[in-house]
This record gives C-alpha cells, sequence and structure tokens, in this order.
C-alpha cells in the first residue's frame, strides 16, 4: 500500500470513528455482550465461549480502526519527507543550471 492510500484509509478510519450513530453502536455491543455474559448461567460453557468470542470481535474492530488512524502518521511523515525530497532535488537541479 502506497503512504498516499494509508493516508487516504486514515482519514476514512478517522471520519468512522468520529461517527456518532459507529460509537455508540460498538459501545452499545460491548455493553449487552458483558451484561449478557454476567447473567450467563456457569453450565453454559458454549454460550459464555461464544459472548467471549463476540467482545474480542468488537474490541478487534474497534482497534483495527485505531490502528488505521495511527498508520496515517506515519504516511503523513513518508508523504512529507518524500515532498521535501522532491523539493530539494528541485532545488539542486535549479542551482546547476
Amino acid at each position: 500500500m502506497t503512504p498516499d492510500e494509508a493516508l487516504r484509509r486514515s482519514s476514512n478510519a478517522r471520519r468512522l470513528m468520529a461517527d456518532p450513530l459507529l460509537t455508540e453502536t460498538l459501545d452499545l455491543m460491548e455493553r449487552d455482550v458483558m451484561e449478557a455474559w454476567i447473567v450467563c448461567p456457569v453450565r453454559d460453557t458454549e454460550g459464555r465461549e461464544a459472548l467471549w468470542r463476540m467482545a474480542v470481535t468488537t474490541r478487534k474492530f474497534r482497534d483495527l480502526l485505531h490502528g488505521t488512524m495511527e498508520s496515517g502518521k506515519l504516511a503523513a511523515d513518508q508523504i512529507r519527507r518524500r515532498d521535501e525530497t522532491l523539493a530539494q532535488r528541485a532545488k539542486n537541479l535549479m542551482r546547476r543550471a
């Protein structure tokens, strides 16, 4: 993935994480799963494991979006260095001419 693509993806992830509907939905999912886990009978091993997997999946989804947002910082730095390098090359060429 190019730095430009990573920056675009980061921007999209930031937009999604800023959307109140998405954050409210994820929060609600986490609360509902925890409540279901608390009231789940101890003997229901399969049910508790399914709830645990849902909790992990919800957390992983949120973490992946955050990771995508953070990768945009690295991509922005790479783009800045690339552009500075191009600008420096252009200056050097102008000096030689």
